[in-house]
């Protein structure tokens, strides 16, 4: 536990230097992770304790040679200005940038993100619904050349790493009436900063790191 908090400690650092605007491209995913515990999407998703607590995903884009966070967030999805996205996502830990290795059709999956600008963020993080959640806005919108998705869906875990059901999503889903729906299809951000389509990328450091997003960026 200890290795691990000198890991994020120094993740931090790195992160801190993230962000030059002209060094992040078209398409780019933006990671948010948490230094602090507590974070419930986290602890049920990241189960190895050499990964780093991620738990928001955004796209990053341009537009009118400005660039945004284009993220489903409580207000539905939106245009954040990177600036207070940046400001935001450190003050709670830190930033990672994903790109794709093949970025042959990253303007479509940009496109395809931007059709659902202003749909209402869906807090029961269900597919298949009006509704969107962060990693859902990203795995619908990323596809290949021939239109498929790049990030597959998987079964959704809300158990932390000895298998239970942490009580923040028995509460959350209970007050609407459900059972908490571990093992549904779903996505989330870890899975995806770990795709090996992705590679992990610290512009300010000036080199490609590996995909593992559970490795010092």
């Amino acid at each position: 536990m200890k290795n691990l908090y000198i890991i994020i400690a120094l993740i931090a650092c790195s992160a801190l230097r993230i962000g030059a605007q002209d060094e992040i491209l078209e398409g780019d995913l933006l990671f948010a992770y948490s230094t602090t515990t507590g974070k419930a999407i986290s602890a049920a998703t990241v189960h190895d304790s050499s990964a780093l607590p991620i738990y928001h995903v955004a796209i990053a884009t341009w537009v009118g040679g400005k660039l945004y966070a284009l993220e489903a967030i409580d207000e539905g999805v939106a245009l954040t200005p990177f600036e207070d996205f940046k400001q935001r996502t450190m003050s709670k830990g830190g930033m990672l940038i994903g790109r794709l290795k093949d970025r042959s059709g990253i303007d479509q999956c940009v496109s395809n993100a931007l059709e659902h600008l202003g749909k209402p963020y869906d807090d029961l993080y269900m597919i298949d619904t009006q509704e969107i959640y962060c990693s859902e806005l990203v795995q619908l919108s990323y596809v290949n050349g021939r239109g498929q998705r790049l990030f597959p869906l998987i079964n959704m875990s809300f158990h932390d790493s000895n298998g239970h059901i942490l009580d923040y999503w028995r509460e959350h889903y209970a007050k609407h009436g459900m059972a908490v729906p571990e093992g549904a299809l779903g996505t989330n951000p870890a899975q995806i900063a770990n795709d090996p389509a992705i590679e992990i990328y610290n512009p300010s450091m000036s080199s490609k790191k590996s995909h593992s997003a559970s490795e010092i960026p």
